[in-house]
């Protein structure tokens, strides 16, 4: 059962991705920064029910900012560039930007870590590693669909006070963790 699923997930990835080809025909060059980047040692990590908990509720006095994506999510792709720059935003200041991959777990080598390279995230990467889907989408929230990308916002006590289910944008994420650092 679970070999039909990978093959039914594969076949509707297959799908997704035909629609997001290029219509220009033309490469994109690899500018110094993005070559540097693919330089760069990036780390993802599988995460599992104990781990996803453990990240919501042990939260040292941080904010949690958690978005869940998938490489082959158009609406995760476009919303990537605000993440990062949301990372930079919060540098230094109690706030932890943390994506999750909703790709398979072992695809880290193959999609994953290119992607994060493509793009130069500078933020903690898991992905979501877990024997069943339901698990994984009740412990984001459970009334989430499964549907991406995905974002929350943790105030440091582990209270989700934020939840989004499709693409945001830099202002309505910054303006929910400001709401949540003003809280402290």
């Amino acid at each position: 059962m679970a070999g039909l699923l990978r093959v039914m997930s594969g076949l509707l990835i297959a799908v997704l991705i035909a629609g997001c080809v290029s219509r220009s025909g033309e490469e994109k060059k690899i500018s110094g920064d993005q070559e540097a980047a693919a330089q760069t040692t990036i780390e993802v990590t599988k995460l599992d029910d104990s781990d996803l908990n453990r990240l919501i509720s042990q939260r040292n006095g941080r904010v949690l900012f958690l978005n869940v994506w998938a490489t082959w999510c158009v609406p995760c792709v476009e919303e990537f560039p605000d993440l990062i720059r949301l990372h930079r935003e919060y540098e230094g200041r109690p706030v932890d930007v943390v994506g999750v991959s909703a790709d398979f777990d072992d695809e880290i080598d193959s999609k994953i870590i290119p992607f994060l390279k493509k793009h130069n995230v500078p933020f903690r990467t898991f992905v979501a590693s877990f024997r069943r889907q339901e698990d994984f989408i009740n412990g984001i929230d459970r009334s989430w669909s499964g549907a991406l990308p995905a974002s929350i916002i943790v105030n440091p006590q582990g209270k989700k006070t934020f939840f989004l289910v499709g693409k945001g944008t830099f202002d309505q994420f910054k303006n929910e963790i400001d709401k949540t650092l003003g809280g402290l």
